[in-house]
């Protein structure tokens, strides 16, 4: 409802009063609504002053990229035949170039077992007895039992006598409580009863589980149902610790493989069993260090296997000449040690050219990026801040804004600048292939552009970069720095739109007064047209009372 509705006004002079104070109200609207309309406006430049504004930051960015000297320490690699050899490289490594020949790869150590049928084939079987449960008599006399765990000076020695008739629970337990068993932490070793396909027979195996610490046992002398684990060792490199792998009585190849794989102690070794379908006796046991190079040798002691690569002495690093100085390393892959920022990766033998150059690419990059953000900000202040004589076409929100135009040319030739530090074909980014088009805009000669990069890149850096021994202030920086003045809070465009907000400001007060006063002027005359109305109808009824009487005092004289 309106303000200054009243719902019964016209009831009593039957008029459209309402509707008249409507339409009184709403021309007086009138400049209110031109008001709002200006704020709406203003908003808007609010706005586009913010766009123009970050797009100018963007450039800005784009020109402090190429004020920065690490920008153009950037360099790439390049190799003659990449199937040899490939190589990274870090900003700022020397600019230069190398002969690398491999004369050999870096190989795993690996040793190979003798072939056997099957992978279930035991390495180490259990004995063959004749005793047929772990409570049968297993002597028939008194019989004297020797064995050694471990090895040096850490060798312990325990000897105990077997009474005839004892059963292997009673041997193994005789063994297990056996006073010179007993260690700190238990005993040496523990004897439990095992039943195999030909027979029962005591396993003897080490307490400490340890892979670190030689636990060989040794059983001097004893009946042959007494089968102690048997141990080897290897090691990966001559000066690493021995690992030692013990393997228990009927234990087969594939068991061994788990064993060498799952050791908590294993130092870099991996076991399997392959196949090389020959003969009868095609699966292998196999050991191949994880890593490459002599430092990764594997050692193995107290287990019959073949050596692979590494044999007779073999050398497993890699081999190769640098400009003709020879190097062996450990590896293939990472070597960065040789050529200062540059790592290497050899990939098979034979000779490549390597080559440090500056890095191009990311330069165009950069020049192709401010060029762009160039272009994106004249093409916004061109569709914004255009003017049209044409009433059927709108003129843009900023046409009125000179200061925001002028932005355009003040940049161009800004972009233009000339700078000299040397007697050089690049002075400007004109001679980069920089094009002024007739709308404004730039266009960049990408031909002109690489072959400037590729046979004078110094004198694109110095351009840009600038002498500080001369005080040369370089292009990056000047544009850098005029791009930072006209964002910062004191710029164009910041002043711009602190003007249109103080505007909002005040058209938002003067709209608020108008608000107020007319709502207080049609208070009151809505008011004033209840009393009109109620005066009109008064009027109205003494009209009738008037009218009615005539006609009755016509009514009488017509009857006479």
């Amino acid at each position: 409802m309106a303000l200054g509705t009243i719902t019964s006004l016209g009831v009593g002079s039957g008029l459209d009063l309402q509707n008249m104070l409507d339409k009184l109200k709403k021309i007086d609207e009138t400049t209110i609504d031109l008001q709002k309309a200006d704020e709406d406006k203003l908003k808007t430049q609010v706005n586009e002053f913010d766009t123009l504004n970050s797009k100018l930051v963007q450039m800005k960015s784009s020109a402090l990229d190429l004020s920065l000297k690490s920008n153009f320490m950037e360099r790439s690699v390049s190799l003659s035949d990449k199937d040899i050899a490939d190589a990274s490289v870090k900003s700022g490594s020397e600019i230069s170039s190398y002969t690398i020949n491999i004369k050999r790869m870096a190989s795993k150590s690996s040793w190979q077992s003798q072939g056997v049928e099957k992978k279930d084939t035991p390495m180490y079987a259990a004995p063959s007895t004749s005793i047929s449960s772990a409570t049968a008599a297993a002597v028939t006399t008194d019989t004297d039992l020797a064995f050694t765990i471990g090895s040096g000076d850490d060798q312990k020695s325990i000897a105990l006598n077997i009474k005839a008739g004892s059963s292997l629970e009673d041997i193994a337990k005789a063994i297990n409580t056996d006073t010179q068993n007993a260690s700190s932490s238990g005993t040496y070793v523990t004897a439990t009863v095992k039943t195999g396909e030909n027979g029962s027979y005591i396993r003897l195996a080490a307490t400490e589980d340890d892979g670190n610490k030689n636990k060989q046992i040794l059983v001097s002398q004893g009946p042959a149902f007494i089968a102690p684990d048997i141990t080897f060792s290897y090691k990966t490199g001559s000066t690493s610790d021995s690992v030692y792998v013990s393997v228990p009585p009927d234990s087969s190849y594939q068991d061994v493989v788990s064993l060498i794989n799952n050791g908590k102690n294993n130092s870099g070794i991996t076991a399997a069993l392959i196949d090389d379908g020959k003969g009868d006796k095609p699966w292998h046991l196999t050991l191949t260090a994880n890593s490459t190079g002599e430092d990764h040798r594997i050692f193995l002691n107290g287990i019959t296997m073949t050596e692979m690569q590494g044999a007779d002495s073999a050398s497993l690093n890699s081999s190769f000449t640098l400009n003709g100085y020879e190097y062996q390393r450990q590896s293939n892959d990472g070597i960065d040690d040789v050529i200062l920022g540059v790592t290497l990766n050899l990939k098979k033998i034979g000779e490549t050219q390597l080559s440090v150059s500056s890095s191009s690419d990311n330069i165009k990059e950069k020049i192709t990026n401010l060029v762009d953000t160039y272009n994106d900000f004249i093409k916004e202040v061109k569709d914004k801040s255009h003017y049209s004589s044409d009433v059927n076409k709108k003129s843009g929100i900023l046409a009125n804004i000179y200061s925001v135009k002028s932005l355009g040319s003040n940049l161009a030739n800004l972009l233009g600048t000339s700078i000299k530090t040397k007697d050089t074909g690049v002075t400007s980014l004109f001679d980069l292939g920089m094009e002024i088009n007739k709308d404004g805009t730039i266009s960049l000669n990408t031909k002109t552009l690489d072959s400037k990069l590729a046979s004078s890149f110094d004198d694109v850096k110095n351009l840009f970069i600038g002498d500080s021994d001369k005080n040369i202030e370089g292009l990056g920086d000047i544009l850098n720095n005029k791009l930072r003045a006209m964002t910062s809070s004191s710029g164009v465009l910041t002043g711009e739109k602190t003007a249109a907000q103080g505007k909002i400001d005040r058209l938002k007060q003067d709209i608020e007064d108008a608000k107020t006063r007319l709502d207080k002027k049609y208070a009151i005359q809505a008011q004033q047209f209840v009393r009109l109305d109620a005066l009109i109808g008064t009027m109205n009824a003494q009209s009738k009372y008037l009218t009615g009487i005539i006609d009755s005092f016509n009514k009488t004289t017509q009857n006479k």
